[in-house]
């Protein structure tokens, strides 16, 4: 009997459980959606072929000689053909250095000054700068490279197309910042950024969930501070213990991992902090239609998972198909981590990470201009 009253019992609390789960939409919804999402995430990002196409590189010609704008033009030819990348030509070095450290290609190959003379000698060595940003990225890019000069000289080696040149092109790759960095180097960054960005989030989930729940949100009504005051005063909040977050994983970083730091830390502060202010904003947008902890918890794991892989931190952006690529630049994750990563890793200066930062400050103030006057409809209700 007493065996048949336990589970009877156990029945009866799994039930009210259930029923109470059952009668919050937002939990039930969040519930079915997040395993439909993640599925159809991790099915998409890859693709099919487990390779990555139309990868833009940069060419600079620093030598107008017949042998190098024949070896340029096979070049081109080459790389476009086989459909791994796409060839953008500048003018200048400097242009080139600066789309790289923009993220609008993710290679520079150089040919220069005196490229055609050496070729007819026998040897000549073509540059090739790499962004550093992410191995598995920058694996891929350089082995393409070789590859198409193996088959350049494949092809300078009998003479087909180079009548006058019978030389070999050798190449040299290189990083825009001295040495070689570790890989979790590359990663870092990016665990930073997320870490920093996440936690403010779950904390704002908590911090006006749990005021609602407690009752401590209607004594803070009830004095004379304005509604806008509550919302910034709790993202500030969450800011600067965002902040403290990034410096204490900073810290570990440098001292247990060897992590280096060769930008400005100023600016990756400014990025980090208009990264939080950004998703507190989307938090609170998010978590004001419902009126419970665990539902806004369970909405914010919604949002967070699914930007986790497509933010860029463990697989390039560029290997997403592009509908998913749309979908991942509507968060601003996707901007947090490559801005913050541009600065830590390679030295990025304002102007090459400035698209970043306007993004970011843009969400942040429409973000709030939505989520200040939802708020106050959360708590009249």
């Amino acid at each position: 009997m007493v065996m048949k009253g336990s589970l009877y019992h156990l029945y009866v609390i799994m039930k009210k459980d259930l029923t109470e789960f059952y009668r919050v939409r937002a939990r039930l919804v969040s519930m079915i959606l997040l395993p439909i999402l993640l599925m159809l995430l991790f099915g998409y990002m890859f693709p099919g072929n487990g390779t990555i196409t139309h990868i833009p590189i940069a060419i600079v010609n620093q030598d107008q000689s017949t042998g190098a704008i024949s070896v340029i033009n096979s070049f081109i030819y080459m790389a476009q053909s086989g459909g791994t990348f796409n060839v953008i030509t500048y003018s200048s070095l400097s242009q080139a250095e600066q789309a790289l450290l923009e993220g609008k290609v993710y290679a520079v190959v150089i040919f220069k000054q005196g490229f055609g003379q050496e070729l007819s000698t026998g040897s000549a060595t073509v540059q090739v700068i790499v962004d550093q940003m992410n191995p598995t990225l920058d694996q891929i890019v350089t082995a393409g490279i070789q590859q198409i000069f193996s088959q350049l000289n494949v092809q300078l080696s009998t003479a087909r197309g180079f009548p006058a040149y019978f030389g070999t092109v050798s190449v040299n790759f290189q990083g825009l910042i001295p040495g070689a960095p570790s890989s979790f180097e590359f990663l870092a960054p990016g665990f930073i950024a997320m870490s920093v960005v996440m936690g403010g989030l779950a904390g704002l989930a908590m911090a006006f969930s749990r005021e609602r729940e407690l009752g401590t949100m209607d004594g803070i009504l009830m004095t004379p501070v304005s509604r806008f005051s509550i919302v910034m005063g709790k993202a500030m909040a969450q800011a600067v213990r965002g902040i403290i977050s990034g410096i204490i994983i900073v810290i570990l970083s440098i001292l247990l991992f060897g992590v280096k730091i060769y930008g400005n830390v100023f600016l990756m502060a400014i990025i980090l902090f208009l990264g939080i202010l950004a998703f507190t904003g989307l938090g609170i947008i998010a978590t004001s239609f419902v009126s419970d902890q665990e539902s806004a918890q369970m909405i914010m794991l919604m949002l967070e998972m699914p930007m986790i892989f497509i933010s860029g931190i463990f697989y390039p952006v560029l290997q997403l198909p592009w509908w998913l690529r749309d979908v991942a630049y509507m968060f601003p994750l996707v901007y947090t981590v490559t801005g913050f990563r541009s600065v830590m890793v390679m030295n990025a200066p304002l102007s090459a990470v400035w698209n970043d930062v306007l993004v970011l400050l843009i969400y942040s103030i429409v973000t709030f201009a939505i989520a200040i006057p939802l708020f106050q409809r959360m708590v009249t209700k």
